[in-house]
């Protein structure tokens, strides 16, 4: 009996990692990108500097970016995942390895007695040893469990670098919208002062009967619709104040003091993009979608051992004895070697149903896949084309502003000495006003854009964590 199971867990080891049943993962081929929108004359072939936000010579922005990256709340529930991910990983790399636990028992028995009839005898058994339990990895349905495992560590480490870049691109945009909100604002405030000297201008001139109670009104008018505008504005300004401290995983109100209005420049030269051609190597959310194509190959493999048996060994090695006393004397050495074989011949519709669902999962992560890098190509030339028309409508919105200022001083003066009506007046105000307001806006929306062509690339020129090594786990593989 001994010699049998002895042989049995031989042949088992030389059989054990020679057999992996299932497909082999390829990874899809990946083509240099030629991304269309590149060619733009307000783009350099030049590799951006290590964290793209420092082109913008803004130290306000810089500490918002870090801090982002150091405290925002996203970023640690994706830290977390990459944990239990990893933990995942190590626990099936373990089931690859015999199974040792420490065991000790006492039984009290009370049992008939075979050599005298009707009597009962009674006594104690002990026993303290190593129960060892090893399922031998015939057909690669453990090695393909841990496959499946390495590649959804892999995805969250993806996950993990994706969650940085968006998280520095959302501080980044909410801080230039903030920025651009605070220019409306002044803008708004500017034009409140100008109106009041024009309300006043009005007034003096009716009074002299040189104009009339229509101009006084209309004035008027003008100031409080714009006076209306400003608590909107300002309530922007507030939702982006509080929704860039969340960002930076702090209650609402807590940057108010770091976050006082200051020049904030529209990005004037030419962006450097670098090297576009390798767009989804850098795009985490595409290797991502790849790891997870590979974990669902790998368990159609897992689902196609079960097809299978299984050979388990279980043994035991220690002592048994009626006496606690002398229990771990040499007489009362003990062991046992146990294989078992299983198999679900009887049950092979369950198994090929689950099988079958396997591999519908992997189609679907392999669309998934084509999905994913269609997006990313389809959003790196969005990023690319609105940069480019952004910098084109700022040129044409900041002459249009100056013809704006230049037409209001005008029409001022006209009004003034009497050579034009008041409606004249306040046409141009309210077109310098629109043009000032559509150039802060303008402005905001070029870094906007900057933003969204760096989060894109995939976050080109922002440092990422290493990805994870393999744990060392001590595994027994006979090959």
């Amino acid at each position: 009996m001994v010699r049998a199971a002895l042989a049995a867990a031989l042949s088992g080891l030389l059989l054990a990692g020679c057999v992996s049943v299932g497909p082999d993962y390829h990874a899809p081929a990946q083509q240099p990108v030629v991304l269309h929108g590149a060619t733009a004359p307000v783009y350099s072939a030049q590799s951006p500097v290590a964290g793209w936000w420092a082109q913008f010579d803004d130290p306000v922005l810089g500490q918002l970016v870090h801090a982002g990256l150091s405290d925002n709340l996203d970023l640690t529930l994706a830290l977390t995942r990459v944990q239990q991910a990893r933990a995942v990983f190590v626990e099936r790399r373990f089931d690859q390895a015999p199974h040792v636990t420490a065991a000790g028992s006492q039984e009290r028995y009370r049992q008939p007695d075979p050599a005298q009839d009707g009597a009962r005898v009674s006594g104690e058994r002990y026993q303290l040893g190593f129960d060892a339990g090893w399922e031998l990895d015939l057909f690669g349905r453990q090695r393909r469990a841990a496959e499946a495992a390495r590649a959804d560590l892999d995805a969250e480490w993806a996950n993990l670098v994706d969650a940085q870049v968006l998280v520095a691109a959302e501080v980044a945009r909410n801080y230039f919208e903030l920025r651009g909100t605070q220019k409306r604002i002044a803008v708004a405030e500017q034009t409140l002062l100008n109106l009041h000297d024009t309300q006043a201008l009005t007034e003096t001139r009716w009074k002299l009967g040189a104009g009339s109670e229509l101009d006084v009104q209309s004035s008027r008018a003008r100031l409080k619709a714009i006076e209306a505008d400003i608590p909107l504005l300002e309530l922007a300004l507030a939702q982006s104040r509080n929704r860039l401290a969340v960002l930076l995983g702090q209650r609402p109100g807590s940057l108010d003091a770091l976050l006082q209005p200051r020049p904030m420049p529209a990005f004037a030269r030419a962006l450097p993009l670098g090297d576009t051609s390798m767009l989804l190597q850098r795009r985490a959310d595409v290797r991502a979608a790849e790891r997870r194509l590979a974990a669902a190959t790998a368990r159609v493999g897992v689902a196609t051992a079960d097809l299978f048996p299984r050979l388990s060994l279980t043994g035991f090695v220690g002592f048994l004895g009626g006496d606690a006393g002398s229990l771990v004397n040499g007489g009362n050495k003990a062991w046992s070697l146990a294989p078992s074989l299983s198999w679900s011949a009887f049950d092979v519709g369950s198994v090929r149903a689950r099988l079958r669902a396997s591999r519908a999962q992997a189609d679907g992560a392999a669309t998934e896949y084509e999905k994913t890098v269609l997006l990313a190509l389809e959003d790196a030339e969005n990023a690319l084309a609105r940069y480019a028309r952004q910098q084109a409508r700022l040129s044409i919105v900041a002459e249009q502003a100056q013809a704006a200022r230049r037409a209001e001083a005008l029409a001022r003066v006209r009004y003034r000495e009497g050579s034009e009506d008041f409606l004249a007046l306040l046409d141009a105000q309210r077109s310098q006003l629109a043009a000032d307001d559509a150039l802060a806006a303008a402005e905001a929306g070029v870094n906007v854009s900057v933003v969204a062509v760096y989060k894109a690339l995939g976050g080109w020129g922002q440092a990422s964590p290493s990805a994870p090594s393999a744990p060392s786990v001590a595994v027994v593989e006979v090959r």
